[in-house]
């Protein structure tokens, strides 16, 4: 996973790991999965370096926080296929939230949770959408969650239900949808219980979350005053939030990754969440809070939104990841894939790579691909009459 050396190699996925993808809904239609055969996926730097994450959580059980931004068709959502596909080779539990948008749309059912007290937040919960996190969770890691039996005695479940596992936990909520958070929660609480011995060991765990952005503002959901309701003040939204940005250097108790990214196709404009990237930018290249060149909040602009500002209280701990162009060796390597398959019809030389490289904005993935599909036309005139005619 970390070998430098398939850096530009475009590499296949195999027949089992190809089905807990499908699970897990890390499949998109825009990622340009018609242009392969078998579904594959290029190895860049990016990707060793990730290699290299997994290997020290396997090794040291840390809890690494990514948030990762790039421009549109830089490669963001391969990149978290990319490291499910590492973590289900490494027997590692993935949770996936496939898009953010399904959460704040309105098109879902959602209800008030009892709040302790009369000062405190209202807060919200999503049984079908935490019913079918459930369910992607319960189907892609069966083989996982099949050999681990539950520790804690959950009074709460349904009686008549034979739990043995916790694949019989997990499939409780994705059948019955009314229970679903009730089931997440004695879920998550078995999963982050620190294993003592090998009878209760529990594996590391990855948490990938495509569109982070949506969760940075209102959403479409009113309250019963018919006021907006902030992403925030959904429990699962704000559970999941709490794992990326969380000062807790261990959040996750037997290790693990968590990998957010951005997207930039119909993402809404938040400039509070701009400035919290530009800020943990900053404070990972080491400017401090109080020194003259951190960024801060434009007073000219409209109040910002204080939910998402006061994450950079609790984002010490999340690295940035920035995903930009490819290498000139990993353009070549994509590059005579697509000529060794027919698809690009011309010699891969040094002065092909740098025309593609050049015209796909500085190697932006998503048009290389773009470019190195699209078979070269000559054009030529048989006469008056005939008219033009396309030569390949």
């Amino acid at each position: 996973m970390s070998d430098s050396g398939r850096i530009g190699q475009v590499l296949a996925l195999d027949g089992p790991l190809l089905d807990q993808l499908r699970e897990a809904k890390a499949f998109k239609t825009t990622q340009n999965w018609n242009l392969f055969r078998t579904p594959s996926t290029l190895f860049r730097q990016e990707t060793a370096e990730l290699g290299y994450d997994i290997e020290d959580v396997n090794d040291q059980k840390t809890t690494l926080k990514r948030l990762i931004v790039g421009e549109k068709m830089s490669g963001k959502s391969v990149h978290l296929l990319q490291a499910m596909s590492m973590a289900y080779l490494n027997k590692w539990m993935v949770i996936n939230v496939p898009d953010c948008q399904e959460y704040v749309l309105n098109q879902s059912a959602y209800a008030p949770l009892r709040k302790k007290n009369e000062a405190d937040e209202q807060v919200y919960v999503q049984p079908q959408l935490t019913s079918d996190l459930l369910t992607r969770f319960a189907y892609s890691n069966s083989n996982l969650l099949s050999k681990l039996t539950p520790i804690h005695n959950h009074s709460d479940l349904p009686k008549g239900r034979n739990v043995k596992t916790l694949h019989d936990l997990a499939m409780i909520g994705a059948q019955e949808s009314s229970m679903a958070t009730r089931i997440w929660d004695a879920v998550w609480k078995e999963l982050t219980t620190k294993s003592q011995d090998g009878k209760t060991a529990r594996p590391p765990i990855l948490i990938a979350i495509d569109g982070i952005n949506f969760w940075m503002g209102m959403t479409k959901y009113h309250s019963a005053d018919y006021k907006p309701i902030h992403a925030h003040q959904f429990k699962l939204i704000k559970q999941l939030l709490t794992q990326v940005f969380n000062t807790t250097p261990n959040s996750l108790p037997n290790g693990g990754i968590v990998l957010a990214c951005t997207t930039k196709s119909n993402h809404p404009s938040y400039p509070s969440f701009d400035l919290l990237v530009n800020q943990i930018r900053a404070l990972n290249q080491g400017t401090q809070r109080l020194d003259p060149g951190f960024p801060l909040w434009d007073p000219y602009l409209k109040e910002a939104d204080q939910r998402v500002y006061d994450l950079l209280n609790t984002a010490r701990n999340t690295q940035l990841v920035e995903l930009k162009g490819l290498s000139k060796p990993e353009s070549k390597g994509l590059l005579e894939y697509f000529a060794l398959s027919g698809m690009l019809r011309e010699a891969v030389t040094d002065n092909t790579v740098a025309e593609k490289w050049t015209l796909s904005g500085g190697g932006v993935v998503g048009e290389m691909c773009k470019l190195g599909a699209r078979a070269r036309t000559s054009m030529f005139a048989t006469g008056p009459r005939e008219g033009v005619r396309m030569r390949a």
